[in-house]
């Protein structure tokens, strides 16, 4: 057998044909917005797909809507991947037309994919499929709070959801602010909206006077609020949180 007919008989992927379709991460709007604030060429290719992978079909079918899709809403096809199914859905059947060369969306119920976002599970699929990934520019409330508080940039680290448990809660803090102080780096966390505000007032009692502390809410909505100071010349009531999408930052 030729050098040719072994690598054409060979079974690793590496080998397999170059025709599987490419997996791109979309974007939302992380509040109200129109097909406008996206990038033209972006929006163009966003026309050419009619498969998502989403965390709720409903916020998909706006987000499609508002962008005016060309594809009818009934030709949409949808696939749900949220917090709760992440880790215990079979992702193949989400991929079939994709490895056939078809194109997939991956798109976010708010702001930027697989940052604070479940759609990372997806991603890894992708890799380990060869299938290629393409991430398109959009809208991230983490980063844009941290641009706008001043606070480090160069070196900074996201939480996610403190835990819920007080005691664990409590201690948490204490090691975020310990990591503040020791290393510079700015800490970033965020909250349940309907908890923002405990979680604020344990905040301005467990945080030492001198730390700094900024609280970001409704980002690029209409109401957005950015404000950032030291613990002791903050007030509860200097911005409002509860029920609000809101970020806390610590830093220097």
């Amino acid at each position: 057998m030729s050098f040719i007919n072994l690598i054409l008989h060979n079974s690793n992927p590496i080998f397999e044909p170059m025709n599987k379709g490419t997996l791109y991460l979309l974007p939302n709007f992380l509040g109200p917005g129109n097909k406008d604030d996206i990038a033209p060429n972006h929006l163009r290719l966003i026309y050419t797909i009619s498969e998502f992978i989403v965390e709720s079909e409903k916020s998909a079918r706006a987000f499609l809507k508002t962008i005016e899709h060309p594809v009818p809403q009934s030709e949409f096809v949808f696939h749900l991947l949220n917090e709760h199914s992440k880790d215990r859905i079979d992702l193949t059947p989400y991929f079939k037309n994709c490895l056939k060369g078809a194109a997939l969306g991956l798109l976010s119920d708010a702001g930027t994919p697989c940052v604070a976002d479940p759609g990372s599970s997806a991603v890894s699929f992708a890799h380990k499929n060869q299938i290629k990934v393409v991430p398109l520019s959009g809208p991230s409330s983490i980063y844009m709070a941290l641009m706008a508080s001043g606070f480090n940039g160069q070196h900074f680290a996201f939480h996610g959801y403190l835990p819920v448990e007080h005691a664990e809660r409590k201690n948490k803090i204490k090691s975020i602010e310990h990591m503040l102080l020791s290393t510079g780096q700015t800490q970033l966390f965020m909250e349940t909206p309907y908890r923002n505000e405990k979680l604020f007032d344990l905040l301005l009692t467990l945080l030492k006077p001198k730390t700094k502390l900024c609280v970001a809410v409704n980002i690029s909505n209409a109401t957005e609020t950015i404000l950032c100071k030291t613990v002791e010349k903050w007030n509860s009531k200097d911005i409002a949180t509860h029920k609000e999408p809101a970020l806390f930052l610590i830093g220097n």
